[in-house]
């Protein structure tokens, strides 16, 4: 009998799609994350995508799918099960407006991100305010967007709940294949959806029954997706951040760790300001805010420039961990050019002389890159270069507190005062594969 893989497969793409774009927008209403002009612009074009799939879903159960289902149905359920499906036609009535409620909310949200708000909520946006107090502005369009979102969400799980409950049997027990098979070669005439974009967007989703349908379509299907995930990753990485796609395995592990006679939250303070922090490392020498960002938040972008024995260059960064006193995480964006990235972390634990603060980073890069790590030394003197920029820091703090008057940070037992800055090399090389 018929196989109800592809149809589980495209309900598996829009429930972890939806879901995604509610939990995304709940953190952007609450002030968890930030996202600037360019991202939510990035966001609204790969919505457009997935609206565009869930629509052509929509349209081809309601012109093709139910009609073939209520062909096979039994007798003796014929009237409950026409009484299911047009409510499932119904609930499709319900979901297109919302759909594009939610559109209507992150194009307001990105307008209001590149204008400004209106009112005393511009401290508080997009992008990062809470959602209290007056609903315009970026607050108030966040709060909208937010709501929205997870409304779709939570018809849009319960709708395919109930469509698997029903539908699934029917298809597995009573549809002959090539009933099932004609259906969707009418489906597919006339459809505006881009393989480009839908074969890597449902291999996120499930990647194993993915691979089952892409070798069911031909041998052209999975080249096809091939070719075109690294792509679809960038653009998902654009949309949501960096943790919207794995970085692939970590090749080289390093860390430091110093002693800095100071409390969490003013160490973290000083790591967390990313412009200053460019001072004190012997390779980054400048950093700059991007897409609008101004404050510590995870989604955040930054530039920072680089130089090491002649050669120059700049990465993209975005935070991912911003807990003050706690922890502080970014990681560079990977490109086309420069696939590679390394998360670069900081963690924060409290001691009898102050902050013990640990530095590590892990780097997940292809066999070119590593080559090029070890062939210029950097296995080796990335640890070191860390362990100065520690000391460094634990120097600039100890000026600024002698040269505003504040607490001793430098009062402490002679212990702690004269501990040395401490780095090794973690793992060397774990994995050359490419990442995907």
């Amino acid at each position: 009998m018929a196989s109800a893989t592809a149809y589980l497969l495209i309900h598996e793409g829009i429930r972890a799609e939806t879901r995604r774009l509610a939990d995304f927008a709940a953190q952007l209403a609450a002030g968890r994350r930030y996202a600037g002009p360019v991202q939510l612009t990035a966001l609204r074009t790969h919505l457009d995508e997935v609206v565009n799939v869930i629509h052509h879903h929509h349209v081809g159960e309601d012109t093709h799918l139910w009609p073939l289902l209520r062909r096979f149905a039994d007798p003796f359920d014929r009237v409950d099960g026409l009484d299911v499906l047009d409510g499932l036609a119904g609930d499709h009535d319900a979901l297109d407006p919302l759909m594009e409620r939610v559109r209507t909310a992150l194009a307001r949200l990105a307008a209001t991100a590149t204008t400004g708000a209106s009112d005393d909520t511009s401290d508080r946006a997009t992008a990062g305010g809470p959602t209290e107090g007056p609903t315009e502005g970026p607050a108030g369009a966040a709060a909208e967007f937010a709501a929205a979102a997870t409304a779709l969400f939570t018809l849009m799980d319960e709708h395919l709940a109930v469509e698997e409950s029903i539908v699934v049997p029917i298809l597995r027990e009573r549809v002959p294949d090539d009933e099932l098979a004609a259906m969707e070669k009418r489906m597919q005439r006339g459809s505006k959806i881009r393989l480009g974009f839908v074969l890597p967007w449902l291999d996120a989703a499930d990647p194993i029954r993915m691979a089952e349908t892409a070798a069911q379509l031909g041998p052209a299907f999975p080249v096809l997706l091939t070719l075109t995930r690294r792509g679809y990753q960038r653009r998902v990485r654009a949309a949501y951040g960096v943790t919207a796609a794995s970085p692939g395995p970590v090749t080289l592990r390093g860390q430091a760790e110093i002693v800095i006679e100071a409390t969490p939250e003013q160490v973290y303070e000083a790591i967390a300001d990313v412009i200053r922090m460019a001072r004190h490392s012997p390779e980054c020498y400048r950093c700059a805010w991007l897409d609008g960002a101004a404050a510590p938040l995870p989604g955040a972008r930054f530039r920072g420039w680089n130089r090491f024995r002649g050669a120059h260059w700049s990465r993209e960064c975005e935070i991912v961990t911003a807990e003050p006193g706690v922890a502080f995480a970014y990681r560079t964006v990977r490109t086309g050019t420069r696939p590679d990235s390394t998360l670069w972390r900081f963690e924060l634990t409290p001691t009898a002389a102050g902050t013990r603060l640990r530095q590590t980073f892990e780097l997940s890069g292809a066999a070119p890159v590593m080559v090029f790590e070890r062939l210029s030394g950097r296995t080796t003197s990335t640890p070191k270069a860390m362990a100065r920029t520690l000391a460094r820091l634990r120097d600039d703090l100890r000026t600024r507190s002698d040269r505003v008057g504040g607490p001793d940070i430098t009062a402490g037992s002679d212990t702690a005062r004269g501990s040395e800055t401490r780095s090794r090399l973690g793992e060397d090389l774990v994995s050359a594969r490419s990442s995907q």
